[in-house]
């Protein structure tokens, strides 16, 4: 699946990742989320993985609070960090872009998620890069958070191994055009 990732060309990435945001934002339970100001979590994409950028703005715009993971050092764990337009990044554990000071918000007040996998199946099942760290996230999620994840169609499959840690999200969002 990263060989097949690595194979979306830079533009036909930023077209899926348009659609992809349009499909989410569509959707009448994002619509409820952001009409109640619950606070969503996301993640920074990397080169390779759907970009939730046009969908972060529109969140900002309405004044819904956006997360980020990044890396507590004293913890040895990732914890969720306030995204702000003003947020400047930089280069964190693993590689991944984190906030520079960190405003932390608890994993229990998120109202949506909104995860990166390598792969996935219908009922939910997701595929991650094996850390564990987006299952330890859903596992401490508030019990009604609405959980998505971001999929580029071929990432869809029909099984995945599952492990009592795993934890499904409520509905895959495909990146395709319409």
């Amino acid at each position: 699946m990263r060989a097949r990732r690595r194979e979306v060309a830079p533009e036909t990435r930023e077209e899926l990742s348009e659609a992809f945001c349009e499909a989410v934002w569509a959707r009448a339970d994002v619509q409820a989320a952001v009409a109640a100001k619950r606070p969503f979590a996301v993640y920074l994409a990397n080169d390779e993985e759907i970009d939730l950028m046009p969908l972060v703005e529109r969140l900002w715009a309405e004044g819904v609070t956006v997360a980020v993971p990044y890396w507590h050092v004293e913890a040895r764990t990732y914890r969720l960090a306030i995204y702000t337009n003003a947020t400047t990044l930089i280069e964190g554990f693993h590689g991944i872009m984190e906030p520079a000071e960190v405003y932390e918000i608890a994993t229990e007040d998120v109202g949506v998620w909104i995860v990166p996998g390598l792969a996935f199946t219908r009922d939910g099942r997701r595929l991650g890069y094996g850390g564990g760290w987006y299952d330890r996230y859903l596992a401490a999620a508030a019990p009604d958070a609405l959980t998505l994840a971001a999929a580029y169609p071929f990432q869809m499959l029909d099984e995945l191994p599952v492990e009592a840690h795993d934890r499904r999200v409520k509905a895959v969002v495909l990146a395709e055009r319409a």
